[in-house]
């Protein structure tokens, strides 16, 4: 069954805004865990991998709702495609790539300005071995720009390499297989190496693609397979919280193979779960306007937050809790209150341009 997408689903806006407050949380923890006891923090889901699961169902539902049934030339569509989402993404990247070169060249923030600083403008800093140096948090920025670049074309050759004698719908899931398959190979092959964990399975392009895919596989069954995403979505709601659970409470010492190899296949998986239920999810009882304002200024803050991190630490000493609680209250605000300074005179400026010349249409 094929169904529209709306511009803002309130469930999936929960979910964004979710995922960023526990990446700040996260990263944030740093300010207070010496007076306060923050260990809950580190039982909740990580943030990312919330961000990638759902950039995979949205960025899914559109590519399959504009291949099936359009008689364009799929290399057009493509095209479209990622001239569309370059428009949302590149702008703000670029943007904090610069500021946090210049916030290391001042000495304001750490880092490592080398001959490795060309990677990080074609987003191949982390693609298959780290260049970890500078502008630490565009690991994922750039897993998520491979994913934009690659599934289109991985349907394109797909199609291509079957004559296109095969239907829309079974070239799209195949697609969708590969994605599955390969970084899960990858680190099969690499599990039993002395390689670090976070580096070199958490942070790789080609350990991590399979995390979006599948998103792209909730996108779909959500476009295929309508009505069981919808009859099965408490049951599914139930089951990602219980295997999330389980996989939280797995401790990584005493089982280092799994989660080199097969914990982010589960983990995407758990992800996928919650989807149909938020995907449906109304705004009835929880006021929408708080919601729909952080998970559209998220970019943003994912941007800001670290820097902003580094510069408060590296200015401010803190002798008391009550002097901590006062820096991290002013962490969060600045935060909050850069992101919408961004948000509001160069992201939304970049949409409205993107808007204004015919291109709308994804990722508002």
């Amino acid at each position: 069954m094929k169904v529209e997408t709306s511009n803002r689903i309130f469930g999936l806006d929960i979910m964004r805004s979710l995922a960023i407050i526990i990446v700040v949380l996260m990263h944030g923890d740093c300010l207070i865990n010496k007076y306060f006891n923050t260990s809950i923090i580190y039982f909740l889901p990580d943030g990312v991998d919330l961000f990638f699961v759902l950039s995979g169902f949205l960025i899914g539902c559109i590519i399959i709702k504009e291949i099936d049934g359009n008689k364009k030339p799929i290399q057009k569509i493509i095209l479209g495609f990622l001239i569309r989402r370059w428009f949302r993404t590149l702008p703000n990247y670029y943007l904090f790539l610069v500021l946090n070169i210049a916030l290391i060249y001042f000495g304001l923030i750490k880092g490592v300005i080398n001959k490795y600083l060309i990677t990080y403008f074609f987003f191949f800093q982390n693609f298959q071995k780290p260049y970890d140096f500078l502008f630490w948090e565009s690991w994922s920025l750039s897993v998520e720009e491979w994913f934009y670049f690659a599934f289109p074309f991985t349907v394109l050759l797909v199609f291509k390499i079957s004559g296109f004698n095969i239907s829309v719908k079974r070239g799209i899931f195949f697609s969708i297989l590969l994605f599955l398959i390969l970084p899960l190979s990858h680190r099969i092959i690499y599990a039993n190496s002395e390689l670090d964990f976070d580096l070199f399975f958490r942070k790789l392009v080609v350990t991590r693609l399979d995390t979006i895919g599948f998103g792209l596989l909730g996108a779909f069954t959500y476009f295929y397979y309508f009505t069981y995403w919808r009859k099965f979505q408490n049951i599914s709601f139930v089951l990602g919280i219980l295997l999330l659970l389980v996989l939280q409470w797995m401790d990584y010492s005493n089982h280092i193979y799994f989660h080199r190899t097969f914990y982010y296949s589960f983990v995407g998986i758990s992800i996928l779960l919650f989807l149909p239920k938020l995907e449906s999810f109304k705004s009835e009882n929880i006021p929408y306007k708080p919601v729909a304002f952080v998970s559209k200024i998220s970019y943003s803050i994912y941007l800001i937050h670290v820097p902003l991190l580094q510069i408060l630490s590296k200015f401010f000493t803190t002798t008391n809790k009550y002097q901590v609680a006062i820096l991290y209250s002013i962490y969060w605000l600045l935060t909050i209150l850069l992101s919408c300074v961004v948000y509001r005179f160069y992201e939304k400026p970049m949409m409205d341009i993107r808007d204004r010349i015919g291109l709308a249409g994804i990722g508002k």
